[in-house]
């Protein structure tokens, strides 16, 4: 992973120009996107299991900032929210970094620049301090992409940093030590997740309490948290409909039936792993045929009441669907 991390620096243009003909079909796509990847894959195992990674050199022209990021599925499948970790190579290729950072594109979609230069600040305060006992080899430094303030991403990148790793990018160090501190990245990406990201404690505890879950005090409610993240993410519940469609897999109903076109394809994607095994450090796979299951808004929210919210036959028995 050093060699295509090297030869990404050493090779990206400097002081990359507007519509730019060398741009097209530059092999450097093919190597932010596809080779180092696998070189990362093959370098950390971990990542070969659950972690999605994208890589780009810009959409069109080139991009100041070049990237590559880990997505962890549970968290995020979108560049454009959530968090992440994303190696950055600054504009010039003088630094390289390894970054614990955010999403930035729908937040400041949603509040607009001056609001999501505060919010993601501010998260980024909250995350460090959530993993600031964990981190040796990464710290909460200012990272530094020597770009314009006119490059309004790579400012807000810089703003979303949480914890950083930074390289002189003409001469990366061994490749193992770059391996330990992925490593020490994956750790903290994961610690964060369970922790329950940038959101406040009385927060993730109110949600929990809204949903009936809360019984089990803050730890519950943090995985409580992390669970309902999995099944709210788009991109999931999507594939999850697409395979098993839209009659609940409890009540055995589709809520055409009840309420006509109006609630047509009105269904949840309820992941199946236990609240209790979220943090014991299992691997937490997405396969939409085998870990989710497909239940209309009541039956989602009463499976979540269980002791077990994996526990389909009990849902079922309780309301009298056993052989559905």
């Amino acid at each position: 992973m050093r060699d295509q991390l090297q030869e990404l620096a050493a090779s990206y243009p400097k002081r990359p120009a507007w519509r730019d003909p060398s741009f097209k079909g530059s092999p450097l796509n093919a190597l932010v996107r596809d080779e180092l990847p696998a070189a990362l894959k093959e370098a950390v195992p971990a990542l070969q299991v659950r972690y999605l990674l994208k890589g780009s050199i810009g959409n069109g022209d080139w991009t100041h900032t070049p990237w590559l990021v880990v997505l962890d599925p549970a968290v995020t499948t979108r560049v454009e929210e959530g968090y992440y970790l994303v190696y950055l190579l600054s504009l010039g290729g003088e630094h390289l970094f390894l970054s614990l950072n955010q999403g930035c594109t729908l937040l400041k979609d949603s509040v607009g620049l001056p609001g999501a230069r505060t919010a993601l600040a501010q998260r980024a305060s909250t995350m460090w301090g959530r993993v600031a006992n964990r981190a040796q080899r990464l710290g909460n430094i200012d990272i530094d992409l020597n770009v314009d303030r006119s490059v309004w991403r790579g400012k807000l990148y810089e703003l979303g940093s949480v914890a950083a790793k930074q390289y002189n990018a003409q001469s990366l160090p061994p490749e193992d030590e770059m391996i330990a501190d992925l490593l020490e990245a994956l750790d903290l990406y994961a610690w964060l997740a369970h922790e329950g990201g940038w959101d406040p404690e009385d927060n993730i505890i109110q949600d929990a309490n809204d949903e009936g879950v809360g019984g089990g005090g803050l730890a519950q409610a943090k995985r409580y948290r992390q669970h309902r993240a999995i099944e709210r993410q788009a991109s999931h519940s999507k594939k999850v409909k697409a395979v098993q469609g839209y009659r609940c897999k409890a009540c055995d109903q589709e809520m055409s039936e009840i309420y006509g076109e109006l609630a047509a394809g009105m269904i949840d994607a309820h992941h199946l792993t236990p609240l209790a095994t979220l943090s014991d450090g299992q691997v937490v796979t997405f396969d939409p045929l085998i870990d989710f299951a497909v239940l209309c808004p009541n039956c989602h929210r009463a499976i979540h009441r269980l002791e077990d919210p994996s526990d389909l036959v009990a849902l079922r028995k309780l309301i009298g669907t056993q052989s559905a």
